[in-house]
């Protein structure tokens, strides 16, 4: 009875007149979206982003979601972005920002240690950090931009972007962004027609 119940809940939630996700949001509550993720906070729906949406299909115009994707596997992160395919209406638009393992690899590669002090980040080495970057904070895999636009083919996009931090040509993707700007990846990809 109690899970009856739930489910009932929670399919009245889901459809509610729900036209952009917010994606693994965290703390980040944002007006105007449907903000979600696997853990409960005030004005976020839990749901398991390796999981299917309870949505329709073609029902979605944006999708935003900012240092998620490299917390999942590269497997789920496709299923997820499959997923996403499938909500979004002809000419949605998805937008993701995830940090940029080249970046990494740069600081890395010119003995830099410094780049993350504004965010609590300082590796004792430059090995230690490119192990940390790749491993800490639940991290399962880490993009550069080519594999990140190869993975998102792979899910269907066909017209991928990169972006500026917090700019677009959609003025419903600007200023999202919460994070300190540290060389991440951020695209936009568009749903052409079905």
């Amino acid at each position: 009875m109690i899970e009856r119940l739930k489910k009932k809940f929670f399919a009245s939630v889901w459809r509610a007149n729900i036209k952009r996700l917010h994606l693994g949001c965290g703390k980040n509550v944002l007006d105007g979206w449907t903000n979600v993720d696997i853990e409960p906070a005030t004005g976020v729906i839990r749901h398991n982003l390796t999981k299917p949406f309870p949505l329709q299909s073609k029902t979605i115009q944006f999708i935003y979601s900012e240092h998620f994707i490299e917390h999942i596997t590269r497997e789920e992160a496709l299923a997820l972005l499959t997923e996403s395919h499938r909500l979004l209406e002809s000419g949605g638009v998805i937008r993701l920002s995830t940090p940029d393992l080249r970046k990494i690899l740069n600081e890395y590669t010119a003995n830099r240690l410094t780049e993350w002090l504004n965010v609590g980040w300082m590796p004792k080495t430059p090995c230690q950090m490119v192990n940390e970057g790749m491993r800490m904070w639940g991290h399962q895999f880490v993009y550069d931009k080519y594999e990140l636009m190869l993975l998102l083919r792979e899910a269907g996009f066909e017209h991928i972007t990169q972006s500026e931090w917090r700019e677009s040509n959609y003025p419903e993707l600007r200023n999202l962004e919460c994070r300190p700007f540290h060389g991440e990846i951020i695209v936009e990809a568009v749903k052409g027609e079905a």
